[in-house]
């Protein structure tokens, strides 16, 4: 069988480069071969700089993590679509993220650089406190280069994420976006209240996302989604539960942090998600929720923000 999927966070591009490897056909979650069995299928690749390089290191660590991930041979063949987004193209699309804003090393106008190379969230924080303000191990809000940061980068088209970032931070993107009459996503978070994890969404956060029409992609961490970090996919259902109780149905979406975390041991790979989607449809929950949680609730809002 096929099916679709619209996932919201992997690591993906940063691997490639670290170790070698293709898109096509590698040794990690995310590949096209791993792909095979999903259509349509978008996957956002999420470009993360490790905290162990300074700021400007950073940056030029995410150009070479980029510039090798483009030159990949199925990204030179035009096998995918790259950083716009067309339901009706039947190539994988893949779209850009970057993870940790603070590789703009307090100059705005890479801001700019990042849009013109087809990047479209962005993910102010990772961990601890950076240029930025504070990220979600700490109480801190935005600092003043932030909320600039924030505020060109909502004018740029950009869609803040919140995932990362402190219950402070995370508030003050809220409003900044709400006064812009923009979204944000969280695109790989999952509940406080079913696992009081730092890096998952308070019920506030929650409500304000999908008041803004924003989305939130299911994380697939097992310690972001049982406080024991003993997850499966029972816990991962327990989480869709949720979202949906507290009206999250046309807002939820799939943020696997596939290559970047360790996920439930159902699913392992991008195709394994195969296995939560037979589950769903076995549990009793409606189709028509299931491919809104796999493709079309992320679908729509790629339609309004990621042309």
């Amino acid at each position: 069988m096929t099916f679709p999927l619209f996932d919201l966070h992997c690591d993906t591009a940063f691997e490639m480069e670290k170790r070698g490897e293709g898109l096509t056909e590698n040794n990690l979650a995310v590949s096209l071969t791993h792909a095979k069995k999903i259509s349509p299928y978008v996957q956002v690749m999420a470009f993360w700089t490790p905290q162990t390089l300074s700021d400007e290191a950073g940056w030029q660590a995410f150009l070479r993590v980029y510039h090798h991930f483009m030159d990949d041979p199925a990204v030179k063949a035009q096998r995918v679509r790259i950083g716009s987004y067309s339901a009706s193209d039947g190539r994988p699309t893949l779209l850009f993220s970057i993870e940790d804003g603070r590789i703009l090393a307090g100059d705005l106008s890479r801001l700019n650089a990042l849009h013109a190379l087809g990047v479209r969230i962005f993910t102010p924080f990772w961990a601890g406190e950076n240029i930025l303000g504070g990220a979600h191990d700490t109480d801190k809000g935005l600092s003043p280069f932030g909320r600039e940061s924030l505020q060109k980068a909502l004018a740029l088209g950009m869609i803040p994420d919140l995932s990362h970032a402190s219950v402070a931070s995370a508030r003050e993107i809220l409003s900044l976006a709400e006064a812009a009459e923009r979204p944000v996503i969280a695109s790989h978070s999952n509940a406080y209240d079913l696992c009081p994890a730092s890096r998952n969404l308070h019920r506030e956060e929650l409500q304000r996302i999908i008041s803004c029409g924003g989305l939130i992609g299911l994380n697939l961490h097992k310690p972001f989604l049982s406080a024991d970090g003993d997850a499966t996919l029972s816990d991962l259902l327990r989480q869709i539960d949720y979202f949906l109780e507290h009206g999250a149905e046309k807002n939820l979406a799939l943020g696997g942090d596939l290559d970047g975390s360790t996920p439930i041991p159902e699913i392992q790979t991008v195709g394994d998600y195969q296995k939560l989607w037979e589950r769903l449809l076995h549990e009793g929950f409606p189709t028509s929720i299931v491919n809104d949680l796999f493709f079309g609730n992320a679908s729509r809002f790629a339609e309004s923000y990621f042309r």
